[in-house]
């Protein structure tokens, strides 16, 4: 397996645990601009075989991504296979198997407006149909004896125990309502808001966008930025108790890539989706640029692990197993250790 080392940790931790079990993967660093990497991939591809290149369609940190075209071009002539990771792609721009030529992707439920714990792996049956089953379980056998078991073949194979039924109805009619968008109405927002985002951010003193490559092309609507002597973490606070902002504040499940772009402390990440409008992000812009000036304007203090109004007067509501929910999410997103 050759996987790129800006990925999600779901399209990178798998390959690694996957190599310890005696397959080879190689996570190969991205260079300085698309085209160095893309000559690197090339010729990784031609020094050693490979079954499969798995590549994100979209950076859930900066929106980036090699072109596909590309990458499944180079892939297929050295004869390997190419997943996709679509999570931010399929929401923000829609994907097309037989239109890029992939031989697979896999998307989640919630990026794409339905509720969590959906999601999706479409591609080529043969290796889903001969693969080790995902779970172990009733549904995903045709007979069990005690010498031997008989498996489904693909999707019943990997889909043991009680199936997710709302979850896939939900996740089909988040499908359906993005198909059903205008063609380009979709891709031209999210391209509207982006440079909206980016030249706002840019003009505030002190706030970095981050970016994997000067000469990527076609971002999706996913910004990240760092703040200069400012904690993420406060950031996220502030825009949240005093401007009714939310963003996602840490290292997005994304350590290799954070390292790489000098964030190893962490970033925010503000992205829009459908029903995002430009009111929001100038919002976002204004009151970003009000704290650089003025300063919060309640005092904060970090409760485990996560900012937060120090004696905030308002009350939280009372969900059971809830209660360690932020820690949990702090000790995974915080900075380098």
């Amino acid at each position: 397996v050759l996987v790129l080392d800006v990925e999600h940790h779901a399209n990178l931790l798998p390959w690694v645990h996957a190599a310890r079990a005696r397959h080879r993967t190689t996570i190969l660093p991205v260079a300085v601009t698309v085209a160095a990497t893309l000559a690197a991939l090339r010729a990784e591809l031609a020094a050693n075989e490979y079954a499969l290149v798995t590549v994100t369609g979209a950076s859930n940190v900066t929106g980036e991504a090699l072109p596909l075209d590309d990458v499944v071009a180079a892939a297929h002539q050295a004869g390997a296979r190419v997943a996709v990771d679509g999570a931010q792609l399929v929401p923000h721009r829609g994907f097309s198997l037989a239109a890029t030529g992939a031989d697979y992707v896999a998307f989640s439920g919630h990026k794409t407006y339905a509720p969590f714990g959906a999601g999706a792996l479409v591609g080529r049956r043969d290796w889903l149909d001969a693969g080790a089953p995902y779970l172990a379980g009733g549904g995903a056998v045709r007979d069990v004896r005690p010498d031997r078991t008989l498996w489904q073949p693909a999707p019943a194979r990997h889909e043991a125990g009680s199936p997710n039924v709302m979850g896939a109805v939900a996740l089909a009619k988040g499908c359906k309502t993005l198909v059903a968008l205008p063609a380009g109405a979709l891709t031209t927002h999210q391209e509207s808001l982006r440079s909206r985002r980016v030249a706002g951010l840019e003009a505030l003193p002190g706030v970095r966008v981050l970016r994997v490559w000067p000469d990527s092309v076609d971002p999706v609507g996913v910004v990240s930025f760092a703040v200069a002597d400012l904690d993420p973490g406060l950031v996220a606070a502030v825009l949240s108790a005093e401007h009714g902002i939310g963003v996602r504040d840490g290292r997005f499940c994304a350590h290799p890539l954070l390292a790489h772009l000098s964030a190893s402390d962490g970033a925010v990440r503000a992205s829009v989706g459908v029903g995002t409008t430009s009111e929001a992000v100038d919002r976002l812009v204004t009151a970003l640029g009000r704290l650089l000036v003025e300063g919060p304007a309640a005092e904060y203090t970090v409760v485990d692990g996560c900012w937060t109004v120090a004696d905030d007067p308002r009350p939280l509501l009372d969900v059971p197993g809830l209660d360690h929910l932020a820690a949990t999410a702090a000790a995974a997103c915080g900075p380098a250790v």
